[in-house]
């Protein structure tokens, strides 16, 4: 879906999105590697691994942030999905619908949160 539509879905769900990476900033994402895991710097748009001495590298820094993402839940999206230009829409759509469910789920959350909250008070 277009950027639009997927901001107004999120919109309509009371859910604001905005990325806290602040500029200049470094944002950190802990990747599977091997039998443990490894940290991936995301700065600005160049994006890398921690550890430049980790030897070869079966996967570019991208590629892994990539895959962590669409392979978040049950489904492993990359064993079908290489992670190509070709198939960029698609992984984005992915991403959006998976942003769109835990912005439901957020908002479920916070409702309840609230309610508890609300509860409590009349108890005290």
């Amino acid at each position: 879906m277009k950027h639009l539509e997927f901001s107004e879905k999120i919109d309509a769900l009371g859910i604001s999105i905005r990325s806290t990476k602040t500029e200049g900033g470094i944002k950190t994402i802990s990747v599977a590697y091997g039998l443990g895991d490894r940290c991936v710097l995301v700065e600005g748009f160049n994006v890398t691994y921690a550890d430049k001495s980790a030897g070869y590298e079966s996967k570019t820094a991208f590629k892994a942030i990539v895959e962590k993402a669409i392979d978040m839940d049950s489904w492993k999206h990359s064993w079908h999905l290489p992670v190509v230009e070709e198939n960029f829409e698609k992984i984005k759509d992915i991403i959006q619908q998976k942003i769109i469910d835990r912005a439901s789920e957020i908002e479920e959350l916070l409702t309840v949160y609230f309610q508890i909250n609300y509860e409590q008070s009349c108890v005290d």
